[in-house]
């Protein structure tokens, strides 16, 4: 056989005899074989393609051959997301159609997609611009109309002045840019047609829990949902009819609030009357021109403008607070107001400290102490406390006090009881004199925050609520302190702390956290018992909740940061909207046998501002044909994740006229087994789809509720430098890759450069492809090397490959698979050669991941049909470890030679090989003077 290995000629030829054979065609059922459908991203016709889009599409087949050579029935579908902005604008800078663009790029994509040598199921392939599959988005959008699951209402937008037209909050990045043009995001009024996927919020976030997802991706869906469990409280707006409604989730903080924000936006900005009109018409056009991410990021400096003569009064104490506006507060989420109770909120405590508003702590954080906690059953009394840190000017050092009998182990501050008639600081002026016998101690600062701590005080034989006032006190020095009093010194021992180490001395945790408040001051957002509150005083935070949501007439509430979905586009290349509007303006859906209600081509696609469908005069003569004069068409468009929601079902059932997708064919694919993607879809795509799951569902239209059995967000492969592959910043173009190293190799090139599923940047290293090509190489040449019987010393290699790189498989550990069968081949070229059966059983195992080159051998040996019809190895686990071993022989620590030996064999068996072996005879003496030996492996004999 010629060692050449012409990859151009042999994939070529594979590639074409796989396409006229139909080899990767599916059948909806095969007697004795499970259906598994393996899906990739519906990919975007953008027309060449660069190896991270290889990276997507051509190492996932590596898991569909496998599944098929073990006996499953794997379908790996693809099609085109052919809708969009990019082929629009496209056609507007070259002036041509933009179907004529797209069809043109998915022309060359499919070729390049065929240059892989992938194992697509090419006959259920379609193109989402196609009348025959945006038909069905139309009839799936009057399905939910029909649900009330779309509506229309002005909304507020984010605005793409480049592209000019409105992107959901998922195209937004979190610098305000536009995911595509880049673009400065705005904010708009518009009416909209949305989807309303709230109303499956609690579903799609319950539902997770049952995924065998990996958490990472399920933990970004539940923030994109966003669930909060709280209340809504109205608060009336002194002197008017005016209510002012928000939705908190601490609602035990309520008798906290001492200031309202509205969002600039907020509808009663525009009712109220104030006296600074014109500054805060000029805030609310400032805020409008910035991003929910610039208002919101954290970190910012807060603004606002006091709405000056409007004053809310708080429910819960009658007490009348000011009200702000803020942009920090949207109107897109919760009620676009928000009760503001600083010393609970990070947020609200920064503009409260810049606006001078007061701060009012009405939350008492407590903790139980770790050594003596409370015991059930007993009484607790509440005791009002104190606790000091003492400096000590001259040293820079901190009292602490370290105690003894029942309380040993405990290190904590100066801390005493407030008696009957005495102020907190006199408490600890007199703690100081009798802990630490210094007398001229000064108080510098009180913390703004009051803790506490529960602990049992056996000695009283009752639990203890400690109340704590925390303080900061100095002294000169140490030259006035007397002596300790023995009662004192029995109970504790005063140390001195470098300011550095107090904190990890600290025992009890609230003392720790009272330390770290002098540090750093900071709100406090845990829970703890009510202060500050009425009658609710030492109530619960958790039980406070209900109790005054009650009190003051409010109720109890639960909201998602999620919002409704605005599919309504203001662009030409895309999915008509089906309504038409009577001549009162009245919107109804287009009857489904008006279905597909066709784009119009008679459009300027330059985008003004407005839809270009509205310049159709095609469009508005056809609706008036149908439904009569004064009727109007609607002239928007959708948004293209609309075509990528359901696509997958298409997939099964691709060339039904009468349905979108047959239960039956359902029943045999759904759900999909696995599916891969990209992690920036996470809370877009993957959210929009398993809700049009849902909603299918509900509607008896689709047999499972869930899409996707599996999902796995694979890595990204990035330039040499690290920098992201784009048009813009570059790519490797797979074209010229395949050109010089041949499809297999870069497939397995990029199979090899991490883990699949996992994400992360692979840079691409031009010679690691290289070093694939070469591996390929080696294995072609090992067909010179096969022999009719099989080498017993390569059949424990070769079983523990079949394990290993099936086990890998099927955990997307590609790369290790590789490595295992790299270590395989250096085992073969060590012995020499190899078995036909031996060299066949290493082919299937490679056949995955180098589909053309095994195909090619295979046939070689004499087989006529394909290789990737056959069945996966089966590993003999008696056969995983050798009868044999290849111990080193040393002399005197050198390695001189090795020797082929049982397993198991004595030390002085081994020795006496060694003295039949011709070569390593004359090494040694006939009595050497020690030998080193480890079984199995070496043997050093010292003459």
């Amino acid at each position: 056989m010629s060692r050449d290995y012409d990859h151009k000629a042999i994939e070529k030829k594979w590639q074409k005899i796989w396409a006229e054979e139909s080899v990767y065609k599916v059948e909806d059922t095969v007697p004795g074989k499970d259906n598994v459908c393996v899906l990739v991203e519906l990919p975007y016709p953008s027309g060449n393609l660069h190896v991270g889009h290889w990276y997507a599409f051509a190492v996932p087949d590596i898991f569909v051959r496998f599944k098929r050579m073990t006996g499953h029935n794997a379908l790996y579908p693809i099609g085109f997301d052919a809708f969009g902005l990019p082929a629009e604008n496209a056609a507007i800078k070259h002036a041509v159609n933009p179907r004529e663009w797209t069809e043109e790029n998915i022309k060359t994509m499919r070729a390049q997609l065929e240059a892989m040598g992938n194992s697509f199921d090419w006959s259920r392939s379609f193109a989402t611009c196609t009348p025959e599959y945006y038909r069905w988005n139309q009839w799936i959008f009057n399905r939910f109309f029909e649900r009330g699951l779309v509506y229309r209402k002005k909304v507020p937008v984010n605005w793409d002045p480049i592209d000019q037209t409105v992107l959901a909050n998922e195209q937004v990045l979190p610098d305000g840019t536009a995911e595509r043009s880049g673009a400065k995001v705005e904010k708009k009024d518009l009416d909209q047609w949305m989807f309303r996927i709230t109303k499956y919020a609690e579903r799609l976030l319950k539902n997770l829990d049952a995924l065998s997802w990996p958490e990472s991706i399920k933990e970004l869906q539940r923030t994109w949902i966003g669930k909060s469990e709280g209340a809504e409280i109205e608060f009336a707006v002194v002197g008017t009819e005016h209510k002012i409604n928000v939705f908190t989730t601490r609602p035990d903080t309520l008798f906290g609030v001492t200031y309202m924000v509205l969002a600039p936006e907020h509808p009663l900005v525009a009712r109220l009357s104030y006296e600074n009109k014109d500054e805060v018409s000029a805030y609310v056009a400032a805020a409008r021109l910035k991003s929910e991410i610039d208002r919101t990021a954290a970190g910012k400096e807060k603004t606002g403008v006091r709405l000056q003569g409007v004053m809310a009064l708080n429910p819960a104490n009658n007490q009348e607070v000011p009200v702000f506006i803020a942009d920090y507060v949207l109107a897109s989420y919760g009620t676009g107001a928000s009760m503001a109770v600083p010393a609970h909120d990070e947020r609200d405590f920064a503009f409260a400290k810049k606006f001078n508003v007061p701060i009012v702590q009405v939350i008492v954080p407590c903790s139980d102490d770790p050594i003596n906690p409370p015991k059930n059953g007993l009484e607790e009394i509440e005791r009002e406390t104190i606790i000091v840190f003492l400096k000590n000017k001259a040293t820079g050092l901190y009292a602490l006090l370290d105690w003894h009998g029942s309380l040993e182990g405990i290190t904590t501050g100066i801390m005493g009881g407030v008696e009957d008639g005495q102020t907190p600081e006199e408490a600890v002026l007199a703690e100081i004199q009798e802990e630490a016998a210094i007398p001229d101690a000064v108080v510098t600062r009180k913390l703004k925050w009051v803790t506490a701590a529960r602990y049992c005080a056996s000695h009283k034989n009752q639990n203890r609520k400690a109340i704590a006032h925390a303080f900061l006190a100095e002294i000169e020095d140490l030259s006035q302190q007397g002596t300790i009093p023995e009662s004192e010194a029995k109970t504790h021992t005063l140390t001195w702390v470098d300011e550095s180490k107090v904190r990890d001395c600290l025992v009890p945790i609230h003392q720790k956290m009272i330390w770290d408040q002098f540090k750093e001051e900071k709100v406090l957002t845990e829970g703890g018992f009510l202060m500050n509150s009425g009658k609710f005083n030492g109530a619960s935070s958790e039980d406070a909740k209900s109790r005054i949501t009650e009190f003051v007439g409010g109720r109890m509430a639960t909201t998602y940061k999620m919002r409704d979905w605005s599919i309504s586009r203001q662009r030409y290349w895309g999915t008509p909207i089906p309504i038409v509007y009577d001549p009162e303006g009245t919107a109804h859906p287009i009857p489904d046998e008006h279905l597909p209600w066709l784009l119009p081509t008679d459009v300027d696609y330059n985008p003004k501002g407005t839809s270009p469908l509205g310049s159709s005069k095609e469009l508005f003569e056809r609706t008036e044909r149908i439904f009569g004069k004064g009727w109007k068409p609607e002239v928007e468009t959708m948004d293209t994740f609309m075509d990528s929601s359901w696509y997958f079902l298409r997939y099964l059932d691709s060339r039904n006229e009468k349905e979108f997708s047959s239960r039956d064919k359902q029943e045999q694919w759904m759900p999909i087994h696995t599916y891969f993607g990209g992690a920036e879809h996470t809370t877009v795509h993957l959210l929009y789809s398993r809700f049009f799951q849902m909603a299918l569902y509900d509607l008896g239209l689709v047999t499972v509720e869930e899409p996707y059995t599996r999902r796995f967000n694979r890595g990204l492969i990035v330039n040499e430098d690290g920098s992201k592959m784009s048009k813009r910043t570059g790519a490797v173009n797979p074209d010229e890759q395949v050109a010089i190293v041949g499809a297999d190799a870069v497939k397995m090139y990029l199979a090899f450069m991490g883990p699949y599923g996992v994400t992360g940047n692979y840079p691409w290293n031009p010679g690691g492809v290289v070093g694939v090509r070469r591996f390929l190489e080696r294995v072609w040449g090992l067909a010179e090397k096969v022999v009719e019987d099989a080498r017993e010393m390569i059949e424990a290699p070769l079983h523990q490959t079949i394990k290993k790189v099936g086990e890998d498989i099927e955990a997307f550990k590609f790369n290790t698979a590789i490595s295992q069968m790299m270590i395989f081949v250096n085992a073969v070229e060590k012995e020499g050669d190899l078995g036909r059966a031996q060299y066949e059983v290493l082919l299937r195992l490679l056949a995955p991941f180098a589909p053309h080159i095994t195909e090619e051998l295979w046939h070689r040996l004499g087989h006529t049909g394909s290789i990737h019809l056959e069945a996966w190895p089966v590993y003999n686990p008696d056969r995983l470890t050798s009868e044999t071993v290849t111990m080193a022989v040393q002399i005197d620590g050198k390695t001189k030679g090795t020797l082929t030996v049982s397993r198991g064999l004595t030390e002085e068996a081994v020795l006496a090989a060694v003295r039949e072996d011709a070569k390593l005879a004359q090494y040694i003496a006939k009595f050497p003077s020690r030998v080193v030996f480890i079984p199995d492996k070496v043997i050093n004999i010292v003459p």
